[in-house]
């Protein structure tokens, strides 16, 4: 991926303008001329941390949250907010090209006057600060007064270097490409009922789960508008075991393993368990995706990556976001497996209980797996498979976790879900796999093709 980067080294720039002032005839033209690319060079490194900052306060506005937002849409809108930030600071961006040149039915962008002077910095603040309000439900008057002093706090910031006049020009483009933004994902036909939806019944097939047995969530986001073309069809392979209740069956040896690793959970199991579950509700655990996004920030502040690149990271992984679960859930409800738990209480003790309560959706493949490994993937693509630091619930006074790599830690989520006796280790493996995929098709975009 390419970053923000100057047009010309100093010589090659001042050739360049030599040679203008010889086309255009006029000594006169060289203090505007060398305006121009004086600005060309400085505002292909703006800096990143407005950026950061709005990731982390919205952390902090929905951590108390209660009820805590709705983990699948609360990712879905995340998506949108992070293509929306990148087409903010597009015009920014050496040979970029838009999004909607590359993701499914999405609509032109509004289009910067490249013959004016922004500050891109300015562009996403107006942005994200619009982008929250509209997407995220459940903020309080205090929430949005929050965000209010934010934004503001940064125009104070940015006009210490930067005009009035290209402050509010920078403003209204980045609130332009949120609220249009805003417009496209209305029609997205995202759903989350199951309201009409009658769960199939019959050998290995789903049931509600204790101790709520609640319905099914997500039977028709299938159906859902995804990012890519790719995802419109994209779903897991088929069962890579026949579901069996034989003993001697490769079907129940993979429950058994389950029961045997819930039996006898270490401490460490258990706190790996609760690490990714991001479960408990407000000042236990973290709304998704806020562990996710403390990991791409974590990286992104570790890198120092600019403003170009940040952007281009964060929207890339907000498509996986919204696209991961749609193929994850198309999955789910087409082989509708049951739960370990349904199987294990059934089959091999009625008195077993799962650590952690599973979801009310059917099994295979794996939600949480379906989430992280697309993500995972895609930071491995732009940055290499790096050690990685996890401080997601710092704000609980826990450790940070440490790994070798990002794969490393994407393993752990994974196996963090067969501790919680939630998934069998096949759905884990096989959906890590498909989230690589997924991962590799969104990392294939090129959003620079006329870098030069």
């Amino acid at each position: 991926m390419k970053r923000f980067t100057t047009f010309y080294t100093r010589p090659a720039r001042w050739a360049s303008v030599v040679l203008l002032v010889g086309l255009f005839g006029g000594c006169e033209h060289l203090e505007q001329l060398e305006n121009i690319f004086q600005h060309r060079l400085t505002y292909k490194q703006e800096s990143a941390k407005v950026v950061y900052d709005w990731y982390k306060l919205i952390a902090q506005i929905q951590l108390p949250a209660s009820p805590q937002p709705v983990v699948i849409l609360n990712n879905r809108n995340f998506g949108y907010i992070g293509v929306g930030l990148y087409e903010a600071v597009r015009p920014g961006i050496k040979g970029s090209v838009s999004l909607a040149t590359r993701l499914y039915q999405m609509p032109a962008m509004p289009e910067a006057d490249m013959h004016q002077e922004y500050r891109w910095g300015a562009s996403a603040n107006a942005a994200l600060a619009s982008m929250y309000k509209q997407f995220l439900v459940g903020l309080s008057e205090a929430d949005k007064a929050r965000i209010d002093s934010m934004e503001n706090a940064y125009n104070t910031h940015f006009r210490q270097t930067s005009s009035e006049a290209i402050i509010a020009r920078s403003q209204a483009f980045g609130r332009s490409v949120a609220n249009a933004i805003y417009q496209w994902s209305t029609t997205d036909n995202f759903n989350l009922s199951s309201q009409g939806y009658t769960p199939p019944v019959g050998e290995g097939a789903w049931k509600p789960t204790p101790p709520a047995f609640a319905s099914p969530v997500g039977p028709y986001l299938k159906e859902s508008r995804p990012f890519l073309f790719y995802s419109l069809t994209a779903t897991a392979p088929a069962l890579p075991l026949p579901y069996s209740e034989d003993e001697a069956s490769q079907f129940y040896k993979a429950a058994k393993e389950v029961y045997d690793i819930g039996k006898a959970l270490t401490a460490e199991q258990k706190a790996t368990a609760d690490w990714w579950a991001d479960a408990g509700g407000a000042g236990v655990g973290v709304p998704a995706p806020y562990h996710i996004l403390s990991l791409i920030t974590g990286i992104l502040e570790a890198k120092h990556a600019k403003l170009g690149q940040a952007a281009q990271v964060y929207a890339k992984t907000g498509i996986a976001l919204k696209d991961g679960p749609i193929a994850i859930f198309r999955g789910k409800f087409q082989y509708n497996l049951l739960r370990p738990v349904t199987y294990i209480q059934e089959q091999i003790d009625p008195t077993w209980q799962s650590y952690l309560p599973s979801p009310p959706y059917p099994e295979y493949p794996s939600g949480l797996a379906g989430l992280y490994s697309p993500v995972m993937q895609v930071l491995i693509r732009e940055f290499g498979d790096i050690p990685i630091r996890d401080d997601a619930y710092g704000w609980r006074g826990l450790p940070a976790r440490q790994y070798t790599s990002i794969s490393q830690l994407d393993r752990e989520a994974a196996d963090s879900r067969i501790y919680a006796g939630i998934h069998y280790r096949f759905t884990q493996d096989i959906t890590r796999q498909m989230g690589k995929t997924l991962g590799n098709t969104i990392a294939d975009m090129n959003l620079t093709p006329n870098y030069y």
